[in-house]
């Protein structure tokens, strides 16, 4: 049973690697221009999972309502709800404004790791095939959960936000970039009007 499960990662598309824990995501971010909120760790009583969020450190931000700010539980990244993926890919994104983000980043399913992934409790998101996809319990909240979900009426847990979904989410390039973009020609080729003037 073992054999099937499997998790989902970030990967790095450029090295073709995943990205596992924040030491490794937090380079990668600061090249893009994000920086690393200093995470502290919760209560002791606190069943609830610390989240490390990133701000953008390039500009200002150009809409009236609030910025989403690009997160992640913290200490480990992989095995993530497709959800959690989904709105840190979203927010980063936003500052971005890149036709293709999958040039950056990609999500791609993962055998579960032996040793690392042994004491963690996880939960069934999806059934591929002989695969069955899972993600670590109490990393996707209910807001995410909410926004991402395509069953609106029922999103009272976090199975509800595997009802209707599939792999399509993941595999987003960007496809809802406009077709077309008229550009005046003077902008495209440059007129020197000391070539036309003959004597």
């Amino acid at each position: 049973m073992e054999d099937c499960l499997r998790k989902l990662a970030l990967w790095n598309t450029r090295t073709f690697k995943p990205i596992i824990t924040h030491h490794e995501l937090e380079p990668i971010m600061a090249t893009l221009g994000f920086i690393a909120v200093p995470w502290f760790p919760p209560n002791i009583e606190s069943t609830t999972t610390s989240w490390k969020k990133y701000l953008y450190s390039n500009g200002g931000c150009r809409s009236q309502s609030p910025a989403p700010r690009p997160r992640l539980p913290y200490p480990r990244i992989d095995g993530l709800h497709s959800s959690t993926y989904h709105a840190f890919l979203d927010a980063v994104n936003f500052y971005l404004h890149m036709n293709d983000l999958s040039d950056l980043f990609h999500i791609r399913g993962m055998p579960l790791h032996k040793v690392h992934d042994r004491g963690n409790k996880w939960q069934m998101m999806k059934r591929d095939g002989s695969n069955i996809f899972v993600y670590r319990k109490g990393t996707l909240d209910q807001a995410t959960c909410n926004f991402y979900s395509i069953n609106t009426n029922n999103n009272n847990n976090d199975d509800n936000c595997n009802e209707g979904r599939n792999s399509i989410i993941i595999r987003n390039k960007g496809r809802n970039t406009a077709t077309t973009c008229i550009v005046p020609l003077k902008d495209v080729i440059p007129v020197d009007h000391n070539l036309w003037d003959i004597r």
